[in-house]
């Protein structure tokens, strides 16, 4: 609330005419008017005679300078009515007028001290105080602050305009990536539905099949069965005929002495075989579906399970681990297998008995996958050689099946030639044993996997590993456990589920699922070659 017209009255009495400010210390001269005793102090001498008063120009002198108490007191109590008026509550717009009023003289504030920085009404800047310092106008000295003000503003508007084309385009892709990721899961859903239709269908189509193939057994059985019965019971009535003529007496059975054995010789009695060639060589073929199911769905379940859940990652090989009876490639990605030891230092890594090497590259978490190529001259035309054989021997087989139709007499005695060639199978199953000892291995191992004498090299000593030769494939169990995949790995993957507990092997070629070790993990794991198979490399891939 502004000033009252009284108080305003009492103030412009107790104001001094040179500070234009309340008096200080209040004093008379000689013609009556009253300043701040610091005032009539700094009034000079005109040209030498006596000062004179600011008001009325006469002269005056300061030795007759009187205080005057009373104006003291009233200037006390003016300034303490001010107080108490100021302590009284207002509105806010009153405040705020007030705010824009000078605290002492409550004039309005014009100007600005650039020496101070304080805010000047009229009377201030001409006071004793502000008279000699740089005044500006309001408007004037705010503007250079309002420029600035401004100037920062617009980057900040700049700034905030980014920042919502920012966030929009953000909301936009994320709306587009969960899209994405519902089309995604859509897809991903009508995929197995149609995956689980067609092998429902696939099923029932080898079901039925199987059934047919059951009921054709079973009719061809009854059929055996009755002819069999038949034909015993014809035997029967010879056989007792001739039991009988055996126990006749002499004379009797002098009687009728024709050849009783041309009478009834064997080759009219019937020996058929059980299961019909027909149904033998449908039999056959069901079992091949069967085989080539099974290979599809291991070969189906190593690629999910490698392009879905495993991040295929490039190891090497560690130098430093390897044995001197192993060779590596100047970038330390493949093997080969050396008779002769040719490390001349052996590091405290190193594997000193078994020709062995670790990978430079271990794992403590994730699910990683990498190949390794089995290398070998020759392999590829044994393979070759050993299937056109295997098909030229069930060609043979079917054919000697088809053309021997019905037999008499018996089938499976023993003879010299047979006990030769029992010989012969000992000597090659040696030769087997001989073969085995030239293998490799590839897995993984625990990086403090033991390396000097004596190795367990099986998941109790911390190596998981399939190894492989010549003649089979084994997973490095105890015992080992030989397996039958349906093609040799040239290229086997190697899939690590450190969290999950597993080792998975599978033929990287083909995709099939060859074996897979289950476990709890500790520590780090590392590849693991072994290697005791001349003209033999192993690679790393990819």
């Amino acid at each position: 609330m502004a000033t009252s017209a009284p108080l305003r009255s009492l103030e412009e009495e107790v104001t001094c005419s040179i500070c234009l400010d309340y008096l200080r210390d209040p004093v008379t001269i000689d013609c009556g008017h009253v300043f701040c005793r610091s005032c009539t102090n700094d009034v000079r001498p005109v040209s030498g005679v006596r000062p004179v008063c600011p008001l009325c120009k006469k002269p005056f002198k300061k030795e007759n300078i009187r205080p005057v108490w009373q104006l003291a007191s009233l200037v006390e109590n003016i300034e303490r009515l001010k107080v108490d008026k100021a302590r009284q509550p207002r509105d806010t717009a009153q405040e705020q007028l007030d705010a824009r009023l000078c605290g002492r003289h409550q004039e309005k504030l014009h100007y600005y001290c650039e020496d101070d920085g304080k805010l000047l009404c009229v009377l201030c800047r001409e006071s004793r105080e502000h008279r000699p310092h740089t005044a500006v106008l309001l408007e004037k000295a705010a503007q250079p602050h309002r420029e600035k003000i401004l100037n920062h503003l617009s980057t900040l508007r700049r700034d905030r305009d980014k920042i919502q084309g920012f966030q929009a385009k953000g909301d936009a892709d994320i709306l587009a990536a969960l899209t994405k990721l519902q089309e995604q899961r859509q897809s991903i859903v009508a995929e197995f539905k149609q995956g689980h239709e067609f092998l429902r269908k696939r099923e029932q189509h080898l079901l039925d099949q199987l059934a047919t193939l059951e009921q054709l057994l079973t009719e061809g059985r009854e059929k055996f069965k009755t002819r069999s019965f038949g034909e015993l019971a014809r035997l029967g009535v010879v056989i007792s005929v001739l039991e009988d003529k055996a126990q006749q007496p002499a004379a009797e059975l002098m009687q009728d002495t024709r050849d009783f054995v041309n009478r009834y010789p064997r080759k009219k009695f019937w020996l058929g075989k059980p299961i019909p060639h027909v149904v033998k060589r449908k039999t056959g073929e069901f079992s091949d579906k069967v085989l080539s199911l099974q290979r599809g769905l291991r070969e189906f379940q190593g690629k999910l399970l490698r392009d879905l859940e495993y991040k295929t990652v490039s190891v090497t090989l560690d130098p430093q681990s390897a044995s001197g009876y192993l060779q590596l490639s100047e970038g330390w990605t493949s093997v080969t297998y050396s008779s002769l030891y040719q490390s001349t230092y052996l590091h405290p890594q190193q594997f000193d008995c078994e020709p062995a090497v670790l990978g430079s590259k271990g794992f403590t978490w994730g699910k990683v996958y990498w190949e390794v190529e089995v290398e070998r001259e020759g392999w590829s035309e044994d393979e070759e050689e050993g299937e056109e054989e295997e098909e030229e021997v069930e060609e043979e087989e079917e054919e000697e099946e088809e053309e021997s139709g019905h037999r008499d007499g018996y089938d499976g005695w023993e003879t010299e030639e047979d006990e030769e060639s029992l010989g012969d199978e000992e000597e090659e199953e040696e030769e087997e044993e001989e073969e085995v000892l030239e293998s490799c291995m590839v897995g993984v191992a625990r990086d403090s996997v033991k390396r000097k004498g004596d190795l367990t090299l099986r998941p109790e000593g911390g190596v998981w590993a399939l190894r492989l030769s010549s003649s089979s494939i084994w997973a490095n169990t105890s015992p080992e456990t030989e397996l039958f995949p349906a093609l040799r790995p040239r290229r086997v993957g190697i899939a690590l589920d450190y969290e999950g507990g597993t080792v998975t092997f599978t033929n990287a070629e083909s995709q099939e699922l060859i074996y897979s070790f289950t476990a709890t993990f500790t520590g780090r794991l590392v590849p693991f070659l072994w290697l005791r198979w001349p003209g033999t490399r192993l690679l790393l891939r990819p």
